[in-house]
This record gives structure tokens, C-alpha cells and sequence, in this order.
């Protein structure tokens, strides 16, 4: 399963969902694709490579300096791991707690530390590990102090491997200027790492310049219609006697596809998507190929123009380009979109946007007016609201979104009735983001022109 280049993933090999706190025993196919932990009085690979390298490289007079005894070291030994194969990705804590472990792990040398390290792959190896890292929180800021708009792992540390540093030692641009934007070098010269999720669907990114969460799992799995919470608009029932099949979608923050993929899987026709970083762009148009769905991407550029002829691009769309992906910011969405619509119409080619779907934390409220103006005007919709929401005020907040949503839907329909235009049909608490704060998704009904 390990790749024979460093920076490419293995392809057509068996992929498991990201492992978490396995133990020594084989895992169950339950366990594999739970997420949860798995209690064992056995030690994990974890565990296991420390302790062979600590056999093999520390003296017992050395350990008990630290407090350290061989015969109890599993109980001062981090646990916890995660991997996203072929990347071992280790939390901030694994070399900080617990203390006596922290004192043995400082006092190493540099070359005993990538001996550990080394330890750790061999321990990991039936798992595929050739890389490891230290996970960090997303900051809300960059290294320069700026919005981290594109949601940049800046803190993640890598231990071992090539992670294609040496393609960011300057600052890459794109075609259009932006700082931070990947260079095609960049791409190439880059780790990138996948996981499976929910039934087989595979997903990519390159660790060190996109976020992954690993939280959304129970949300994808509600678009796919197999969680315990309803979602609305996706049977034929619902949808006014259309196939799903037949019906477009809208994802105005598309990641590398955490719920475009959703979608797809589902069996939409179309995803059109909006993205601003290059990297997460990558990683979809990479998730797209490994999944066995067309992508398209289409750049565009800062006054919202795309850098080829909109003709063009909707006379070479096929049926098999599942995706179509725009490159830059999503305030041009809604203009853009109702060209293509327009074309695609005079052609027999269009599939009424029936979902968009709003996934930017903490709030997606930019957005907002252009959903209610892409959603189809004769049939109406869903737009799915990510907010993230004080625990106490999860209600309120509901009242406030449906409020201003059908005044924007009311303006887009070119009606007076604001509060006949949405209605929240179902809150689903995803999460918790932060102590009292919970990541919400609310499911607000469009209504068609001629229901208001």
C-alpha cells in the first residue's frame, strides 16, 4: 500500500476510513468505519513504536530519572493518532503529556527523535505510514495577521517525511495575483494525503495547506440520506415530480467536496462549485478523478470574469462533467450562473437548481443573496445555512436566518411577501465548535414564484 514516490498517492489500492486510536488486534469492519474509540488493554501501533524505540535506545537508569519504569511505561504513553493514509497524524498534546513522558521525549537529540519517528513508521507500516505530523487548531489568522480566509492549517507541524516544503519557500501566485494561491509546481511538489468516508467515497488534500474535518462525517451522511435526520429535497416526492437525477445543485464553498461528493453520490446531475483556495481546488479535482466523476475548472478572475469564453465552456460541457468548479470568489456566483443558465436553457441542456448549499464557518451570511437568487424560480428549493451558534440562542437564530432568507427570497422573486418565501424546516446541530458553541445547519425552504 506504500506509494514508491513520496508525493503521489497509491492508486487502485484498498483505502480505510481514517484510523483512530486503534489498537494491536485487528479491527472489526464496525470499528473501521466508526471513528470511535476502540478499548483494548493492548497497546496501539502508537504505543508500540515508542515502546521499541525506548527498548532499544533508553537505558532503565535513564528512564527512572523521568519516573520512568519499562514494566509501567504503557501507562505514561500517549494513545491518541490518527491516520490519513499514508500521513500519521499525531495530536498537539503526543509529545507534551503526560509530564514524565514530556521530560524523556525533550531531553532526546535531534537524531533520537527522528529514530522515534522512524520507530512510529515501522509500527504503522500495515496502515501505509510513511509521513507524520503534529495537528494543530485552525487559526483565525495568518502568519502575516490577516483574515485566514482560505482556512489554512498554518499550525500543523511535520516530523517526518517530504512534505514538499521546498515548493512554498517563496510565495506562490496565481494567474490572477493572489498571495497564497499554489503554483502548478506547487501542486505537483506537494504531499497529499486521502481518506474514505461514508461508504467509499474518497477524499484528498495536502495536509500542510488545507484543513480537514473529520466532524462533518454525521452532515455528509445526512446528504446521502442515511443519517437519522431528515433531508429534505431529494426524492422524487419532494422534489415536484423531478428525478434527482435531473436536479442541479449549488455548493458556494466547495472545500475539496466534503457535501459536493455527497451530492454526487446521491445522484444529482450536476454540482456547480465555488472555491477560492487553490489547494482545497486541487484536492477536489483530485477527489473527483479517484471517485470516477468528471470535473471541470474554470478560473475566475478578480472583476469576475472567466479566463475562457463562457460559450465555449458550456458548448464542452459532457454529461460525464458531474463538477463544474469556479476558481475564485463566489460574490460573482448568482451573475454568473444565470448566463450559463440562460445559454444552457436555449439549448435543453439546463437542470434547475433545486439545493445550494451555504458550508463557510462561522457564518455564510455573504452568501446569502445569491442563494435565494439561484435557487429556481418556478420550482423553488432548500439552501442549507452552516452557522455557528451560541447554544442558548440556537432557536432565535433560527427565526433571525428564516427572517432575513425570505426577504432576500422576496426581493429575488420580485414579490412583497418576505415572510411567505422561507421556511426552516429542520435544524441539525452537527457539532460542537467551541465550548457553548455549536455548528448548525439549518434547512430553509424556498418557495417557487407561484406558492408565495
Amino acid at each position: 500500500m506504500i506509494s514508491t514516490h513520496p508525493h503521489q498517492i497509491p492508486r487502485h489500492t484498498p483505502h480505510q476510513t481514517p484510523t483512530t486510536n486503534t489498537t494491536t488486534k485487528k479491527p472489526s469492519r464496525h470499528e473501521k468505519g466508526s471513528g470511535k474509540r476502540v478499548s483494548s488493554k493492548t497497546l496501539n501501533p502508537l504505543q508500540i513504536g515508542i515502546q521499541d524505540f525506548v527498548t532499544n535506545n533508553i537505558s532503565p537508569e535513564t528512564l527512572s530519572q523521568y519516573g520512568l519504569l519499562m514494566e509501567t511505561l504503557q501507562n505514561s504513553l500517549p494513545k491518541r493518532f490518527t491516520v490519513y493514509e499514508p500521513m500519521l497524524l499525531l495530536p498537539a498534546n503526543a509529545f507534551s503529556s503526560p509530564p514524565p513522558w514530556s521530560a524523556l521525549y525533550q531531553s532526546l537529540t535531534g537524531p533520537q527523535q527522528q529514530g522515534l519517528y522512524a520507530s512510529l513508521v515501522r509500527a504503522f507500516s500495515r496502515m501505509g505510514v510513511t509521513h507524520i505530523a503534529i495537528n494543530a487548531p485552525i487559526a483565525l489568522t495568518d502568519t502575516r495577521g490577516h483574515e485566514n480566509r482560505m482556512r489554512s492549517p498554518a499550525g500543523l507541524v511535520p516530523l517526518y517525511g517530504d512534505f514538499g516544503l521546498a515548493a512554498m519557500t517563496s510565495a506562490a501566485t496565481s494567474p490572477a495575483g493572489e498571495e497564497g494561491q499554489p503554483s502548478g509546481e506547487d501542486l505537483e511538489r506537494a504531499f497529499w494525503v486521502r481518506t474514505m468516508q461514508n461508504h467509499g467515497i474518497v477524499q484528498i488534500w495536502a495536509p500542510l495547506y488545507t484543513m480537514f474535518s473529520r466532524g462533518n462525517v454525521t452532515e455528509k451522511a445526512r446528504v446521502l440520506g442515511q443519517g437519522p435526520s431528515p433531508f429534505e429535497g431529494l426524492d422524487v416526492g419532494q422534489l415536484g415530480g423531478q428525478a434527482v437525477s435531473d436536479v442541479g445543485v449549488v455548493d458556494m464553498y466547495a472545500g475539496i467536496g466534503y457535501f459536493v461528493f455527497s451530492y454526487l453520490k446521491r445522484g444529482v446531475k450536476r454540482v456547480w462549485g465555488w472555491e477560492i483556495n487553490g489547494w482545497s481546488v486541487e484536492g477536489l479535482r483530485r477527489g473527483c478523478e479517484a471517485n470516477g466523476w468528471g470535473c471541470r475548472v474554470v478560473r475566475i478572475q478578480e472583476d469576475g470574469r472567466l479566463n475562457e469564453d463562457l460559450l465555449d465552456l458550456v458548448s464542452s460541457l459532457r454529461d460525464t462533467d458531474r463538477v463544474v468548479l469556479f476558481h475564485g470568489d463566489n460574490r460573482f456566483a448568482a451573475d454568473l450562473l444565470e448566463k450559463i443558465r440562460d445559454v444552457m436553457e436555449g439549448k435543453g441542456e439546463w437542470n434547475c437548481v433545486r439545493h445550494v448549499n451555504l458550508g463557510l464557518l462561522p457564518t455564510s451570511a455573504d452568501a446569502w443573496g445569491n442563494a435565494c437568487r439561484m435557487v429556481d424560480a418556478e420550482m423553488g428549493g432548500w439552501i442549507h445555512v452552516h452557522e455557528n451558534v451560541d447554544v442558548r440562542e440556537i432557536e432565535q437564530k433560527k427565526g433571525d436566518i428564516t427572517l432575513e432568507v425570505g426577504r432576500l427570497r422576496a426581493e429575488a422573486l420580485g414579490v412583497k411577501d418576505a415572510t411567505a418565501s422561507a421556511d426552516c424546516r429542520h435544524v441539525e446541530q452537527v457539532k460542537t465548535y467551541a465550548p457553548g458553541v455549536m455548528h448548525c445547519v439549518y434547512d430553509i425552504k424556498l418557495l417557487a414564484r407561484s406558492e408565495v
